[in-house]
């Protein structure tokens, strides 16, 4: 596989670096065609379903000297918080190509496997209160890219809220291995099933297929602070076989023909669920990991789910009862 990239920081840079609606307006066929600010302004508004624009907003906060009652861009929070953003940018600008290794990605799956993955990497100061999301979009000459954005306005509430700490080794990483080799694993992993017509389409078929790739993932948002995560995790033997034990019983409800009509999740119910699939796949494709390293799970990708727990059973446990295929 093929991962072609552009990091592209004009989201956070030319924001960040605008003082005046003269520099505004200066600078706004630069704003206007910036890829990650057509990036950023592009999910902005489907997600929270504006039809205003980065550069009319900016506008109207250097004008007024306030954000729009909506505030879509989250311009209030950037602006109060410019000074610590312009240097996490520019310490994160510095240790470029460092903030990316799609690499380990592409050496997960078989060299005879040749297709191209396309992905924009942008990092920005404004838009959505989130601190990573994905979308896919089309350029204008009709190709498709998947767009991934870290909103760096976030980075340290994020970290602080989900890891109770902060530094800049610690959000590097999180970028590099966290979020881009995460989601463009799964990017990669649905166009190679995709193109080798093993995308999955009964339900059993469908959770062991997560179970994979969603733990290989994680495998590689972890692995190289794997004590860290599994401290944090709490991902003692008591614990993974509670996620084993859950994911066994989905399972095995998935291969019912006709299953039992189960009350409707809630949030947090979800939630919980999708916890224990990730731990579980987790579990296992560091187990096949570490026995067999990058070639162990790019054999489990060539071979399939049920090759994946097989080869896991193998290997630790608590295992994982594959029962009837299906």
């Amino acid at each position: 596989m093929k991962i072609h990239y552009t990091l592209d920081d004009s989201a956070a840079r030319i924001p960040l670096s605008i003082l005046s609606v003269d520099a505004l307006w200066d600078r706004a066929a630069e704003l206007k065609g910036a890829p990650g600010v057509k990036l950023v302004e592009l999910t902005t508004q489907h997600l929270l379903n504006t039809g205003s624009s980065l550069t009319d907003e900016l506008s109207n906060y250097l004008e007024t000297g306030a954000p729009s009652d909506s505030d879509p861009y989250a311009l209030r929070y950037c602006f109060t918080n410019r000074r610590q953003l312009e240097d996490l940018l520019r310490d994160l600008r510095e240790t470029r190509p460092g903030l990316v290794a799609l690499h380990q990605v592409a050496e997960l799956f078989p060299l005879t496997f040749t297709e191209d993955l396309h992905l924009m990497l942008a990092l920005t100061a404004v838009g959505c209160p989130a601190f990573g999301y994905v979308r896919t979009f089309k350029d204008s000459d009709n190709e498709e890219y998947n767009g991934l954005v870290v909103n760096l306005a976030q980075a340290r509430p994020h970290l602080e809220d989900t890891l109770g700490q902060y530094s800049l080794d610690l959000l590097i990483s999180v970028i590099r291995h966290g979020f881009f080799n995460h989601e463009a694993f799964l990017l990669a992993y649905a166009k190679y099933t995709y193109v080798t017509g093993r995308t999955p389409d009964k339900p059993a078929d469908r959770l062991k297929d997560a179970l994979m790739s969603r733990g290989i993932a994680w495998h590689l948002s972890y692995r190289h602070h794997a004590a860290f995560y599994n401290h944090f995790l709490q991902l003692g033997e008591q614990r993974l076989a509670e996620c084993v034990t859950h994911f066994n019983t989905a399972l095995a409800a998935a291969r019912r023909k006709n299953p039992i009509d189960e009350p409707l999740e809630d949030a947090q119910q979800a939630h919980q669920r999708e916890l224990y699939l990730d731990l579980a796949g987790y579990h296992v494709a560091r187990t096949v990991a570490v026995a067999k390293g990058d070639d162990g799970l790019r054999e489990a990708i060539v071979n399939g789910p049920d090759f994946f727990i097989e080869m896991y059973n193998t290997l630790g446990s608590p295992a994982i009862k594959l029962g009837k295929r299906g």
